[in-house]
């Protein structure tokens, strides 16, 4: 959002200053926070936000304050109860614009065209519709699980270089519906980093648990830590604070086996120092689960999706994904799981009853 907008951006957990109370316990606390003072408060990302963290940002704000939400009700819900961006929509009683449109230049993409596909409950478009369109999309058919993770290797190692100066670690990130088996993110992070980031005698090795961490490695922040120190110097401008959030991808630079601590480079420029016993707040980020990455982009994304359970292999998990792309995107599965997950729209149901209560209320006022 900053590098959009060109304006500082905040975590809400942030802005609202409850920071030190865990996520999963928010609910639970009577907890101050501090008063939003903003003529305008712009939330991206909407869907991300569950009912709790929404009663919050509605208590903080002045009224007179304008609240401006954007998201996309048709990717995956909050993690946390609740579905209020839908809820906000289908309430009818709250001004809503729906951007659905393809410009121009947009159709010429077929991420952005088959993501359109997608959600309407249709195949990605065939040759013969997709001759005037970019080169940024492809579907490997592929039943194998072994075809499939070789073929992920190879994708990361140089066979897409004819497509663009992609690197792994600058452009490319991997995204899997799930966390196990040979597909899912804790064997898939174990054979890319053999192949992309080998062992080598230089390089300094910390094993954690089941995890062997290796300078070089990509990880991802997994928990909220608004304590943890940074600092960064970009352009010669240096500045420090505190925070580091779950989801946030850097690089190992170093290990420290005397001092007994790791150094990360986040991608925003962020300099961190882990003790050894904080390493349970990182993970390998080779691949990563479709869940953990909404709410980030990638140049390159490549999505192997395996069979799994039904709950699994949905309509907006599938389109979610699709949506992580920005220059080009790679799906390696079985045609017919596929063909399942654009006509799965059972996703658990939430029974909610905020819209509800807002058309009651307004309704009422009137």
């Amino acid at each position: 959002m900053s590098e959009s907008t060109g304006e500082e951006a905040k975590t809400i957990h942030r802005l609202l200053d409850i920071g030190k109370i865990e996520d999963n316990k928010l609910e639970n606390i009577d907890t101050d926070f501090s008063p939003i003072d903003a003529d305008v408060l712009v939330i991206d990302e909407m869907s991300m936000v569950d009912v709790f963290l929404m009663n919050y940002i509605t208590k903080a704000l002045y009224m007179g304050t304008k609240l401006v939400l954007v998201g996309d009700s048709n990717q995956l819900p909050s993690v946390g109860p609740g579905s209020v961006l839908k809820d906000l929509i289908e309430s009818e009683k709250i001004p809503t614009t729906n951007l659905d449109k393809i410009f121009r230049q947009a159709a010429k993409s077929k991420i952005i065209l088959n993501a359109h596909k997608v959600n309407n409950g249709e195949n990605f478009i065939s040759k013969e519709e997709g001759t005037d369109t970019k080169e940024d999309f492809f579907f490997l058919n592929e039943t194998s699980q072994e075809k499939m993770v070789a073929d992920t290797i190879s994708l990361t190692t140089g066979r897409l270089q004819k497509y663009g100066n992609y690197d792994f670690f600058d452009n490319m990130q991997i995204l899997t519906p799930t966390k196990k088996g040979i597909l899912g993110t804790k064997e898939l992070n174990k054979t890319l980093q053999n192949a992309i980031n080998p062992e080598k005698e230089n390089k300094k090795e910390k094993k954690f648990g089941e995890v062997n961490f290796r300078e070089g490695d990509r990880v991802m922040q997994i928990k909220n830590n608004y304590d943890i120190f940074w600092d960064r110097d970009i352009d010669g401008k240096y500045e420090n604070s505190t925070g580091v959030f779950n989801g946030e991808i850097g690089r190992i630079e170093k290990i420290d086996l005397t001092e007994r601590q790791m150094k990360v480079i986040f991608d925003d420029g962020k300099n961190v120092w882990y003790q050894f016993s904080e390493l349970d707040q990182l993970e390998l980020a080779y691949a990563v689960t479709i869940h953990k990455s909404q709410g980030s982009e990638f140049d390159v994304v490549i999505i192997v999706i395996p069979q799994a359970a039904p709950m699994l292999l949905t309509r907006n998990l599938l389109y979610t994904a699709i949506t992580r792309a920005k220059k080009l995107l790679v799906i390696l599965g079985a045609k017919n799981t596929l063909e399942f997950m654009i006509q799965n729209i059972d996703s658990k149901k939430r029974n909610t009853g905020l819209k509800y209560k807002i058309k009651s209320l307004i309704d009422n006022k009137d």
